[in-house]
């Protein structure tokens, strides 16, 4: 991270811009505002903030013969280092607020559920052999492996694809129908 311009930086800086203090004074102006239209044009939150931290650059990559078309070079080139930083560090930031706002729940009020409960209850009425094939036939597996795994299910059940199929909606189905009651 640069120093901020100190008065012998600044004046360094406005003397590779014109030996007029005035006209230094402008130019320098000029691309503190090119800098910041640079920054919001893509976006930056703290368009001016960025522009800041540019100037404050720029210093230390000029020397006593740099021309004032050189130092708008050099502002630009450090400029599109800036801009990646910046779009960097506010990716953190919004990674981290998102994180900390999906790890928080809301509080459960007494006796509020979360709507599942029907569903748990019906799951737990049926006997452990139609829970434990409902729960493998809807495995969470990529859908190029699901095929497969279903046809192994029907092999080791010893029965057809499509009976297997058959045996899963009825299951589901009767457990429409619980949840339905449950309501």
């Amino acid at each position: 991270m640069p120093k901020s311009l100190t008065s012998e930086t600044l004046e360094k800086l406005l003397d590779a811009f014109a030996d007029d203090k005035t006209a230094s004074a402008t130019a320098y102006a000029e691309l503190r505002d090119s800098l910041v239209r640079f920054f919001y044009l893509r976006g930056i939150s703290d368009a001016d903030a960025a522009a800041d931290e540019t100037l404050d650059r720029i210093p230390e990559r000029i020397n006593s013969n740099t021309r004032a078309d050189d130092v708008k070079f050099i502002a630009f080139s450090i400029a599109k280092f800036v801009f990646l930083e910046t779009i960097r560090r506010e990716q953190k930031q919004k990674a981290a607020a998102d994180g900390f706002y999906q790890n928080r729940t809301a509080p459960k009020l007494p006796g509020e559920t979360d709507g599942f409960e029907p569903l748990r209850d019906c799951f737990k009425s049926l006997y452990e052999r139609e829970r434990a094939l409902l729960s493998e036939y809807f495995a969470d597996l990529p859908s190029d492996q699901l095929a497969a795994h279903r046809q192994q299910m029907a092999d080791r059940e010893q029965m057809d694809l499509n009976a297997l199929r058959n045996r899963i909606s009825r299951l589901r189905r009767r457990l429409d129908d619980c949840v339905g009651r449950k309501k």
